[in-house]
């Protein structure tokens, strides 16, 4: 009964064993984590969702999604004939039925990959300062305001696209705001900590692609928010149209807001090279106390005593 008894914890192990398709990563001090750190069958569908192996793909799913749903809406606005060919503004692609219904959809779906590929760098900049026993607080506190500007800027796309501008005009132009302005602002930011830590993650050419892509970011920007407001207050006081005298402003406007939020999606794509040396295992729960009956197996491991657990059920029936 004995032999029979350990031959199944030992089989029990085994089992175990093969589920966990890669060896236990070391931690900064040479030494292994405990078994319950690996992620187990609880984690794989979350895992395989983010591509835990492929996690780099991330950021290019992220930026192919929202471009392709930013001209979706658009070809659908256009075969409609609700808005002009020429570039209108990305908002007016999402006022009228069918397109806002599917704007909205797609980029609330894509706020939460911005807000995913925010989420993952948060991370492997925390795995970084472990690792590598970064002392300056500074770089972690930066980290931090890096998480939650990049999750507002998510919130803004998010914003823009439910509230459309021609029916609740101040919430939709205060997630425009967040969108672009704190955008621009997580570009910096996060520019400015792989600066920082370029030495000890070996990507001084991504602190250069991303320095020059906030550089590029911040010019839209501006410009777009100067010939906007240009474009408004001479078509606000009679000094023409779109269609006439202000086309070339117009235009300006529309195209710098279009490249202004293709900057913001494109800065993702950064992450690319640091993502390729990290596994994302996802989030995992556990029970604050012990809740369910637990044995200790011959090998050392604990296992749940389902046996125990019929047992108690039993009794209580």
């Amino acid at each position: 009964m004995i032999g029979t008894s350990k031959a199944m914890t030992e089989g029990v192990a085994e089992e175990r064993r093969q589920i966990l398709d890669s060896p236990r990563p070391p931690r900064s001090n040479g030494t292994h984590t405990n078994e319950e750190d690996q992620p187990g069958q609880e984690d794989m569908a979350f895992c395989m969702m983010l591509m835990r192996k492929k996690v780099h793909f991330f950021p290019v799913f992220t930026w192919i999604f929202i471009i392709v749903s930013f001209f979706i809406c658009y070809g659908i606005a256009v075969a409609h004939g609700h808005v002009e060919p020429d570039f209108p503004y990305i908002s007016y692609t999402a006022i009228k039925t069918p397109e806002r219904c599917y704007f909205s959809q797609l980029i609330n779906f894509g706020a939460c990959l911005l807000a995913g590929n925010v989420f993952i760098r948060y991370l492997q900049m925390k795995e970084v300062f472990s690792k590598h026993n970064t002392a300056d607080p500074s770089h972690r506190r930066l980290n931090i305001a890096c998480l939650v500007v990049g999750f507002l800027s998510a919130l803004g796309f998010s914003m823009v696209a439910n509230f459309q501008t021609q029916v609740m005009r101040p919430l939709h132009y205060t997630g425009a705001g967040l969108a672009f302005v704190f955008g621009m602002c997580y570009c910096w930011m996060s520019s400015a900590l792989t600066w920082k830590q370029r030495v000890n993650m070996n990507n001084t050419y991504v602190a250069v692609l991303q320095l020059i892509n906030s550089v590029v970011l911040t010019v839209f920007l501006v410009v777009f928010g100067v010939s906007k407001a240009i474009y408004k207050y001479k078509e606000t006081h009679g000094m023409g149209t779109k269609w006439d005298t202000l086309k070339t402003v117009y235009l300006l406007s529309t195209i710098t807001e279009w490249l202004t939020a293709t900057f913001i999606v494109t800065f993702v794509l950064t992450y690319y090279p640091d993502f390729k040396k990290i596994r994302f295992y996802g989030p995992r729960v556990k029970f604050n106390t012990d809740v369910y009956p637990r044995s200790t197996a011959s090998n050392g491991d604990v296992h749940v005593n389902a046996d125990g657990l019929q047992g108690n059920n039993e009794e209580r029936v």
